[in-house]
């Protein structure tokens, strides 16, 4: 396979569980919405019945018709026809190719998205588009190591049904030797540059070394809620989602339904957020950043939440995920509200960043 249309795709499912941010929207009920579209999974089920806009910022060209993809399955398709669109559970054991090119056909996109992806359908002969991306197939390798080193019964931690019992196999029985080996093998800077970052990596300034940090992250996903309901952690043993418990927040029938019955309009933006955002042009109630920031050093990182203030409203709440790497920046006219938000990020499903939230007080 020549990967000729796909490799730019970076993130085909995703690496986040905006579950934090749609819980807040629940709540802030905001009107004006701007988020980095990654998937377009981390950002469309932001939408709600009150919003009137949501803009979708991404460097990527190929991300951005992947978002418009996502938003016509969920406007066009029943929540059933969308799992098996793009292969969640429980349509992932079989390829189901024939109903996905008859779906396709039926979905309505712009000519240059639609001829994007027939031309990467052609290629995977109509397959899931789920499992495409870099850091998706990054944890796929993830996952096949994860196997050999941790032997037969490599997916127990990911079977129990009872947080106690589960914590308790984790803390007495769980082969940590081996699952230390394999952090030490895999969570490092060589081998996620080699694998996913093609030398873009993240400069750390966590106090903590590579492995304490994938290590207490991944200790805080065993301990805290039911590992079968992580879809990191599917992806990190199984390399896809193996269970409905496992399946992420866009893909829940709550959020379908809310998508899929919203007004709310979808603009897409090629460009950075802080060029867009300091041009005032557009201005917003809330804002999911993802970890962008965590890839800023200098005059940008200390600057940049300074340079967005033109395009916030008064009482703006932005969200944003550190990792590795958190922003020295200035923070005037912010206010650090995240401890009000600590039960929504404790439970969050990937726990690899320090998501911080701030509201805007000029």
């Amino acid at each position: 396979m020549g990967q000729k249309y796909f490799s730019g795709l970076n993130y085909t499912l995703g690496n986040e569980d905006t579950s934090v941010e749609i819980e807040m929207i629940k709540t802030l009920r905001p009107e004006n919405i701007f988020s980095i579209c990654g998937s377009g999974g981390r950002s469309l089920p932001l939408m709600h019945k009150d919003a009137s806009v949501i803009t979708l910022s991404d460097l990527s060209k190929e991300q951005l018709q992947l978002a418009e993809l996502r938003h016509a399955t969920y406007k066009t398709l029943t929540h059933e026809q969308f799992l098996l669109f793009w292969g969640y559970f429980p349509y992932a054991e079989n390829n189901y190719s024939t109903q996905r090119k008859e779906l396709f056909s039926k979905i309505t996109l712009t000519p240059e998205t639609r001829e994007f992806f027939s031309n990467v359908f052609s290629e995977i002969d109509y397959g899931s588009l789920l499992y495409l991306g870099k850091w998706e197939r990054t944890f796929a390798v993830f996952a096949k190591v994860n196997r050999i080193l941790l032997g037969l019964d490599f997916d127990r931690i990911m079977r129990f049904d009872n947080l106690e019992e589960q914590k308790e196999y984790y803390q007495t029985k769980f082969p940590m030797k081996r699952w230390k080996a394999l952090i030490q093998i895999l969570g490092n800077k060589a081998m996620f540059n080699a694998l996913l970052y093609k030398g873009d990596f993240i400069t750390k300034n966590s106090k903590l070394t590579h492995f304490e940090y994938y290590f207490q992250a991944f200790e805080r996903l065993f301990t805290r809620d039911l590992a079968q309901k992580s879809f990191f952690l599917n992806l990190c043993f199984y390399g896809r989602i193996k269970s409905l418990a496992g399946v992420p927040v866009e893909a829940n029938a709550e959020s379908f339904k809310r998508v899929n019955e919203s007004q709310t309009a979808v603009e897409y933006k090629q460009e950075d957020f802080v060029t867009f955002l300091s041009k005032g042009t557009h201005q917003y109630d809330f804002l999911s950043l993802s970890d962008v920031p965590s890839y800023f050093q200098g005059d940008l990182e200390r600057d940049f939440m300074q340079k967005i203030r033109p395009g916030l409203l008064s009482g703006a709440i932005i969200v944003t995920r550190y990792y590795l790497r958190k922003s020295d920046c200035n923070l005037e006219g912010f206010v650090d509200v995240s401890e009000t938000y600590k039960k929504l990020i404790e439970m969050e499903k990937v726990q690899m960043y320090d998501i911080k939230v701030y509201k805007y007080q000029p």
